[in-house]
């Protein structure tokens, strides 16, 4: 069985409600799309947002997942011991408020829809530095026992904080977190470009994805790029979401890299159960040309 093909809309959404809901539209007249991700807080912040999202996501899309990176580096920003890995309570405590405020819009989109159309909740390892396992299994726990409204828990990796290097992230490494998805019982997606920053390098994300698969505990497999170069998306490896490459030359991530961690996904049991890409583009990009950012990802995920 195939995994289902996500696209991650909102990194390439264009400013304005006509266009955002035109961009849907022909996003949804794609056969080979299943579902988005969905950035919390973003569009599921209110009820008035998450009443427009729900109601102009296609329907027929089925693995919608949420990303919580968005509002988790938000609050990290502001209190530097925030996050479900916190070895401290107050800030352990604050995170899984939030995460209380999700479930709850996460209920709301199901209500709205008539329907339990998102299917994975990508949460994170934070905060930087100082994250701790054990801290994060007991809050994995409790928010395992909530009702996600059907939606199933994963872990999302990001760079893991690494002595004298600046951490985009700067989470649990890897191996802490399959260890806890293995303990809890959860998966795991890989995002190929926050892999590739944490090593600076195309073989660190190969690698990540290949641990994850012979673990047996790879639940999603994300296409965003990154690379040494300062672009029109960030600086030096920055978490930007490049496009790949040649959309955007400095990009590391090429056909031949998506191609073998597909080819790595693929060897586990049980497969695979999305796949996906989540790129920036230029901002005078026309919609045709943003969906043909996407496509061109999905092309070589085909492939693989």
């Amino acid at each position: 069985m195939e995994p289902e093909f996500i696209v991650g809309a909102y990194a390439s959404l264009p400013q304005g409600r006509p266009s955002q809901e035109m961009y849907y539209v022909l996003l949804g007249e794609k056969p080979w799309i299943s579902g988005t991700e969905i950035p919390y807080p973003g569009d599921l912040a209110d009820k008035d947002d998450r009443h427009w999202l729900a109601t102009h996501l296609p329907k027929h899309w089925h693995a919608n997942s949420v990303t919580a990176i968005p509002g988790t580096m938000q609050h990290v920003k502001k209190n530097p011991s925030f996050g479900l890995a916190s070895p401290q309570g107050a800030g352990r405590r604050a995170a899984i408020g939030f995460f209380e405020d999700l479930r709850r819009a996460v209920a709301d989109v199901a209500e709205i829809r008539g329907s339990q159309d998102i299917a994975y909740i990508e949460l994170h390892s934070a905060p930087t530095r100082i994250a701790a396992r054990e801290r994060m299994a007991e809050s994995l726990s409790l928010l395992k026992s909530w009702d996600w409204s059907g939606a199933q828990l994963v872990i999302e990796h990001c760079d893991r904080y690494i002595p004298g290097q600046a951490p985009e992230k700067g989470f649990l490494p890897l191996d802490d977190e399959i260890m806890l998805c293995k303990q809890l019982g959860i998966g795991l997606t890989i995002n190929w470009g926050r892999s590739a920053v944490e090593g600076r390098s195309a073989q660190t994300a190969l690698e990540q994805v290949q641990q994850a698969a012979a673990a047996g505990v790879l639940t999603g497999l994300m296409f965003s790029g990154a690379g040494p170069e300062e672009t029109q998306y960030g600086y030096p490896w920055i978490d930007g979401h490049l496009p790949m490459n040649p959309d955007e030359p400095t990009s590391l991530m090429d056909a031949t890299t998506i191609r073998q961690c597909v080819a790595a996904a693929k060897t586990q049991q049980p497969p695979l159960s999305y796949v996906g890409a989540k790129v920036c583009v230029p901002k005078d990009a026309s919609l045709d040309e943003r969906v043909q950012y996407l496509v061109h990802i999905h092309e070589a995920v085909g492939n693989g």
